[in-house]
């Protein structure tokens, strides 16, 4: 049996970055999000700015030729979409994103991963193809562990992914990324949510065994895990789970790595950023990273 089991791809990351070119694997989907509509601004915003954390002056660049100026957010779909695919060997990257607010989109799609929902208007990455399978057994209903093959080419090109380019080509587009931050209502710098939503995704829970599911009591057509701490997870939590063990220990992998260069804690010879960081201003590495609460299984 099989039900569908959409997933707009983030990583995740997390695309431009750790929550960027990757996490468009991450993120569960229902429906299509809007074509022609800007990620919504949040209701209320904070009344003053948080603390710097990690401040995106210390995050160590690769060295760079001469690059042409940013352009303004409005505009700046094309040259998000072809940074991404440069740093993807090429590829296509409107095959897994939205090709319009795609910076918007990663910052409200970022943002909202360790909630327990979000709004179609944050979706930043289309579904992926094929369909969830179902094991039945004892009356009971199971996660066929033949999904997970589906995130193959998901991970392994998340891992392929070279970190210190991609950490540079966020840094190169920040002055969008905390653009888009401050128009959605949020305070402070879009880097410390970022390096938040990747210390929630490293406590991810991990799970030995089968995992069941059930059919909702309301009637909807997604299913729902039976343990109620699963199924309560938030959207980023719950994308872990899917991918698979063995994927999900490879994806945190690579996002300790990225955690390490956005935190500002990994240094190198060559880096052409400062290299003393100020004392207390990396934390320890874990942390939250989030959710798509009726995210589900479909």
């Amino acid at each position: 049996m099989a039900n569908r089991f959409h997933y707009g791809p983030w990583l995740a990351g997390v695309v431009l970055l750790a929550s960027g070119a990757a996490l468009w694997f991450y993120f569960p989907r229902s429906t299509p999000a809007p074509a022609a509509e800007a990620p919504a601004a949040l209701a209320t915003a904070p009344a003053e700015a948080p603390e710097v954390q990690h401040p995106i002056d210390q995050v160590p660049v690769l060295p760079e030729e001469a690059v042409e100026p940013l352009p303004a957010l409005a505009d700046s779909d094309a040259a998000a979409l072809a940074a991404l695919g440069a740093l993807m060997g090429g590829a296509d990257v409107s095959t897994w994103l939205v090709s319009e607010y795609v910076v918007q989109r990663l910052v409200t799609t970022i943002d909202n991963l360790p909630r327990s929902s979000v709004t179609r208007q944050a979706y930043a990455a289309k579904p992926i193809a094929g369909t969830l399978a179902v094991a039945e057994a004892d009356g009971k209903l199971w996660l066929d562990a033949g999904n997970y093959a589906r995130y193959d080419t998901a991970v392994a090109v998340f891992e392929a992914v070279d970190s210190r380019a991609l950490v540079s080509a966020y840094v190169r587009f920040y002055p969008l990324f905390q653009q888009a931050w401050r128009e959605v209502g949020a305070g402070g710098e879009f880097n410390d949510r970022l390096v938040q939503v990747i210390d929630h995704l490293l406590v991810a829970p991990e799970v030995a065994g089968p995992i069941e599911l059930q059919r909702p009591a309301n009637g909807r057509p997604r299913l729902e895990f039976v343990d109620p701490r699963l199924e309560g997870a938030s959207v980023g939590h719950k994308a872990l789970l899917r991918i698979g063990p063995d994927h999900a220990v490879r994806v945190k992998t690579k996002l300790r790595e990225l955690r390490g260069l956005l935190a500002g804690s990994v240094r190198r010879a060559d880096d052409t950023r400062r290299t003393t960081v100020p004392a207390g201003s990396a934390p320890s590495g874990t942390g939250v990273l989030g959710a798509a609460g009726a995210a589900c299984l479909r």
